[in-house]
C-alpha cells in the first residue's frame, strides 16, 4: 500500500487512459523506486532544516506542496539505467527539484502569481523579497548538496551552466512579454534555457551518480532535454485547450501573462491583428475575459495547438531515440513510458 501511496504521488500515475497505465506499471517494475522516492522526500525537507526562520518558511511552504517530482525522478531512473543504486542518485535528484523549487519562487514573483500547487504562493504569505531571497537561498543549498558527492567533478560545473541557462531563458521571456512579436526560435530558445537544461541536467546526474561518464551522459542529456521542449511544449498546449477542471487554473493564462508560447505565435502569423488585441488586454484597455475568450477560439482555429502537439512528438521522439543509447531494463523502461505519458498528456 505505501509502495502504491508513493507513486500515485506522480501526476502522470493519476490521470486516466493507456498511457499513463502503462507508465504506472513500468514504475511499478523498478526495484526499490518507492524507498527511493521516500528518502528524496525526506532529504528534501532536510534541505531547508539549517535555513532562518523565514526563509525556511517560504522554501519548506513550496516544497512540502509535493508537486510532479519529474525531475528528480528522471535523475533516480537514470541512475538505475546506468546500473547505480538509485539511493546514491537522491542527493542530485534534491538538487534538481530545489533548483526547479528556486525557478518557480521567483517565476510568482515576475509574474504577480497567486496560487502555486493549490495553495497561496509563497509570495503572497511572505512578500516577493522574501520569496526571491528563498530561491536564491535554495539555489546556493543545490550547489553545496552537489560539491559535496562523489560524482562532483562531473556534476557542479554543468550544474553551474544550467543555472545561468535558467536565468537567461527567464530574461529573454521577460524582454518579450507584453510585445507578442516573438519567433518561434525565441520561443523555443525560452523552452531550453527556462526548462529543456534542468532536464538535462537531472537526467545526466543520474549517470553521474552511477560513476558512468563520457558518451551515456551526453545521451541521457539528449533525453532529457528533449522530454523538457515536449513537456513545455504540451504545456503550454493545455493553456488553450484543456479541461480548466483538470488542468487547475483559467485557461489562456499565459497571454493574460503577456507570455507569447508556440500555439499563440502561430495564431499570430495567420491573423496579425491578434496583436493589437492582445496588447490591449495586456494593457488593461480592453475587456479581458472576452479577449481572452476571442484568442483561445482563434488559437484552436488556425491550429496551434495541434501544431504545438505536434512538435511536442517530434522533440519527443529525439528524446526516445537518444534513451535508446541506455542499456535497457526496467529503469530505462520506466523512463520511456514516464516521458512518453508526460509529453502527451491528454486534454
Amino acid at each position: 500500500m505505501k509502495d502504491q501511496a508513493i507513486l500515485a504521488q506522480l501526476d502522470l500515475t493519476a490521470e486516466r487512459g493507456v498511457r499513463p497505465e502503462r507508465a504506472k506499471a513500468a514504475l511499478a517494475d523498478v526495484p526499490a523506486l518507492p524507498e527511493s522516492l521516500l528518502a528524496l522526500e525526506a532529504q528534501l525537507t532536510a534541505a531547508t532544516d539549517d535555513a532562518s526562520e523565514k526563509l525556511q518558511g517560504a522554501a519548506r511552504h513550496l516544497v512540502s506542496a509535493g508537486g510532479k517530482r519529474i525531475r528528480p525522478m528522471v535523475t533516480l531512473l537514470a541512475c538505475g539505467a546506468c546500473g547505480g543504486a538509485m539511493r546514491a542518485a537522491v542527493p542530485y535528484a534534491v538538487a534538481a527539484e530545489l533548483t526547479h523549487s528556486a525557478t518557480l519562487l521567483h517565476d510568482d514573483v515576475l509574474d504577480d502569481g497567486q496560487v502555486r500547487r493549490g495553495q497561496p504562493a509563497s509570495r503572497v504569505i511572505w512578500g516577493n523579497a522574501v520569496s526571491v531571497l528563498s530561491g536564491d537561498w535554495l539555489l546556493t543549498r543545490a550547489l553545496e548538496i552537489v560539491s559535496r558527492e562523489p560524482a562532483a567533478r562531473n556534476a557542479l560545473s554543468p550544474l553551474l551552466a544550467t543555472m545561468r541557462r535558467l536565468v537567461e531563458g527567464e530574461v529573454l521571456q521577460l524582454a518579450l512579454r507584453g510585445s507578442f512579436a516573438a519567433t518561434e526560435q525565441q520561443y523555443l530558445d525560452v523552452v531550453v534555457g527556462k526548462t529543456a537544461s534542468l532536464f538535462g541536467w537531472a537526467a545526466a546526474a543520474g549517470a553521474w551518480a552511477a560513476g558512468v561518464e563520457g558518451k551515456i551522459p551526453e545521451a541521457l542529456v539528449r533525453f532529457g532535454e528533449g522530454i523538457g521542449i515536449a513537456f513545455q511544449l504540451v504545456d503550454d498546449a493545455l493553456d488553450y485547450a484543456a479541461d480548466p477542471g483538470l488542468l487547475g487554473k483559467k485557461l489562456g493564462t499565459d497571454l493574460v501573462e503577456g507570455k507569447a508560447t508556440l500555439p499563440l505565435i502561430r495564431a499570430c502569423e495567420a491573423r496579425p491583428d491578434l496583436r493589437d488585441r492582445l496588447r490591449a488586454l495586456v494593457e488593461g484597455t480592453a475587456n479581458g475575459e472576452a479577449v481572452a475568450g476571442e484568442v483561445i477560439e482563434v488559437v484552436k482555429a488556425v491550429g496551434g495547438v495541434d501544431a504545438a502537439r505536434a512538435m511536442a512528438r517530434e522533440h519527443t521522439r529525439v528524446g526516445m531515440a537518444a534513451l535508446a543509447e541506455i542499456p535497457d531494463g526496467p529503469h530505462r523502461r520506466a523512463l520511456h513510458e514516464a516521458a512518453v505519458s508526460l509529453t502527451e498528456r491528454a486534454f
